[in-house]
């Protein structure tokens, strides 16, 4: 009877605690939620867990990663590929993307999410005009960069 408990309730729990809440286009299915890793902990970043990509997509996602990662699959607060749709927030005429109502609150409300540091150059860009791609060695970590010229020069 607890096995059947416990298969009914961890789902259900990993989603609750999730930041895609009921939000309707970031809800992952159970099968997600029992295939996902658990990331590495940044203390940088709020308890926002992003969604692993499987082994699946991988191929897809680093095919992405060429041409850079589309923002909107973004969660600029997290710093992390999603592989969905996140929420859009237009602020001060740019457009940011998070992954539930608590990023879209901190999209508008602090400057350091909406700012990072060209890794190459290490100069600060605004995350609505950078080429984004996949970190070297991960699978949902991104790294803002001010150009794809700087982001070519970073990896080579």
């Amino acid at each position: 009877m607890k096995k059947v408990v416990f298969y009914f309730l961890a789902p259900a729990m990993l989603q609750l605690s999730s930041c895609s809440g009921d939000e309707g286009q970031n809800v992952q299915s159970q099968t997600e939620i029992a295939e996902a890793k658990v990331p590495e902990e940044n203390p940088a970043n709020h308890i926002h867990t992003p969604k692993m990509v499987n082994q699946e997509t991988n191929a897809n996602v680093l095919a992405l990663a060429d041409g850079g990662l589309p923002k909107e699959l973004v969660c600029m607060v997290n710093n992390a590929y999603m592989g969905k749709d996140q929420f859009l927030v237009e602020f001060e005429g740019k457009q940011y993307y998070g992954c539930c109502e608590m990023c879209v609150k901190t999209i508008q409300n602090e400057r350091q999410v909406r700012v990072a540091l060209d890794p190459l150059t290490r100069k600060e860009i605004d995350k609505a005009s950078a080429f984004i791609a996949l970190k070297p060695g991960s699978n949902s970590d991104v790294l803002y960069f001010e150009s794809e010229e700087n982001y070519r020069k970073f990896i080579n």
